[in-house]
């Protein structure tokens, strides 16, 4: 897949496949030496488990996807790599946050951290906590947790919106969930800089308003989250 898409759909069928990513078992000694020299630099990186999406379809309004697990040190190595062919793809849930009036407030990473500067629609990696015990992935239960965690707020704080936004990119796929706000944009940006701020550790350092889509050349917005702000703000055109 050359170029990014973005789809609005109805419903998402995920499951955990059970398989094991064969990309982190021929690669080990290599990720275990990208590991120590990424900790030397991030200390406090961890190396928890986290799903890598095996296989995907997107048929009509239903997403398909399977899910398979592995260690966070296996999925860094790959994204350092430049996401070499390895059998499966970057999927991972994201907040769409919007004001009552249609702005969107992406997040930028505090130093510290991966993304360290980047500005992105807040999320994260979809893990074995996400896993229902008939073997589905939880994507709504996995954003809730992820804006709850990184932004101080509750997704009860926000009217959900029906269906989810999926941006598909070589090697990625954001499903995200949009939330819309009832207070309005400069509102709800101190809002949310006031809840980081009472955060011990916060992963997050400032919130950006968007009332178009970010320019191709604005770099420090993550690919995803600029393509899926463009068929935002060009539906609401």
């Amino acid at each position: 897949m050359s170029m990014a898409q973005v789809h609005r759909v109805r419903e998402c069928r995920l499951r955990l496949t059970g398989s094991q990513w064969l990309f982190s078992r021929e690669n080990a000694a290599a990720i275990s030496r990208h590991w120590s020299n990424r900790l030397a630099d991030t200390p406090s990186l961890f190396n928890g488990r986290v799903l890598v999406m095996e296989a995907f379809d997107l048929s009509g309004d239903v997403l398909d996807a399977g899910f398979m697990e592995t260690e966070f040190a296996s999925f860094l190595y790959w994204k350092d790599s430049g996401y070499p062919e390895a059998g499966a793809f970057d999927g991972f849930g994201s907040a769409l946050i919007r004001a009552r009036g249609g702005e969107v407030l992406l997040a930028r990473q505090r130093a510290g951290n991966v993304n360290a500067g980047l500005i992105y629609m807040p999320g994260g990696f979809i893990d074995p906590r996400d896993v229902t015990a008939d073997g589905g992935v939880d994507i709504d239960a996995s954003v809730s947790r992820e804006l709850l965690e990184e932004t101080g707020l509750s997704a009860c704080e926000f009217k959900r919106q029906p269906g989810y936004l999926v941006t598909i990119m070589p090697f990625q796929v954001s499903i995200a969930v949009e939330f819309v706000s009832p207070l309005a944009a400069d509102e709800l940006q101190r809002a949310l800089i006031r809840e980081i701020g009472r955060q011990s550790d916060p992963e997050l350092e400032d919130f950006v308003i968007y009332r178009q889509a970010p320019s191709a050349d604005d770099r420090d917005v993550v690919a995803f989250s600029r393509h899926a702000l463009s068929a935002v703000f060009d539906d609401a055109a």
